[in-house]
């Protein structure tokens, strides 16, 4: 598997985790294709791997009855759907 390969299956894999959060798909796709370039092919290699994108499943998150999903206004200090605290 390519170096562009890895990087745009993870930018994927996040972007479909980030849109469950309501952050727009093509925006955390590309935010985090950005970060990939940074990132060795080992360290991109083994996030795969770690995250099963072969064998890629539904995203669906699943709650127990007393968690909820927060999610914040785009203005604030969060960035990729993590808050600075």
């Amino acid at each position: 598997m390519t170096r562009l390969e890895l990087c745009e299956a993870l930018a994927t894999d996040y972007a479909k985790r980030a849109s469950v959060l309501s952050l727009k798909f093509d925006e955390a796709y590309k935010k985090y294709l950005k970060r990939c370039e940074v990132r060795s092919y080992e360290n991109l290699m083994q996030q795969f791997k770690v995250g099963n994108l072969a064998n890629p499943k539904k995203i669906t998150p699943t709650l127990k009855a007393n968690e909820y999903i927060i999610s914040a206004p785009a203005d604030d200090d969060c960035e990729d759907g993590v808050c600075k605290l």
